[in-house]
């Protein structure tokens, strides 16, 4: 299964959002408030890895390291591969690219899943695809209410 969202940012500079994707603060922000939790990160270049939980009836880790880390002053792009999966996932890969749109920023996610067990699709895709879909809403809160309230950089 493949999933693509693409979010806007008008009027944000591609170099903010690139260095809050390498901001700690800006990671936990994006689980806040979801049955996610961070177990630990270590950055997102080359070789750091990542851990989260997920509940869904008891907590289940996705282990992930970053690969393909390539970063510009106005683009970034970087992949989480999954080294540890749950639900019987046997392919975690999401792509994270920033780059300029217009007058602003866009956040391109793309995530690429497959299950060991096709049934398992229905109910395990969605677990595992929320956290990414709320982002078109947490990642404008992050950039237009946080940002200009706190004057992050």
């Amino acid at each position: 299964m493949i999933f693509k969202q693409q979010v806007l940012l008008k009027n944000i500079n591609a170099f903010d959002v690139i260095r809050s994707f390498h901001d700690l603060k800006f990671v936990e922000f994006l689980t806040a408030g979801q049955p996610v939790k961070m177990n630990f990160w270590e950055g997102i270049d080359n070789n750091k890895n990542a851990s989260f939980s997920f509940w869904f009836f008891g907590w289940k880790t996705i282990n992930v390291v970053h690969e393909n880390y390539r970063i510009s002053k106005d683009h970034l792009y970087f992949e989480d591969n999954g080294t540890e999966l749950p639900f019987g996932l046997i392919l975690w890969q999401h792509q994270h690219v920033v780059k300029p749109y217009d007058n602003g920023t866009v956040i391109i996610d793309k995530v690429l899943m497959d299950n060991s067990v096709p049934f398992k699709k229905f109910w395990v895709y969605p677990i595992m695809i929320f956290p990414i879909f709320i982002r078109r809403l947490t990642y404008k809160i992050w950039f237009y209410l946080l940002k200009s309230k706190k004057g992050i950089k």
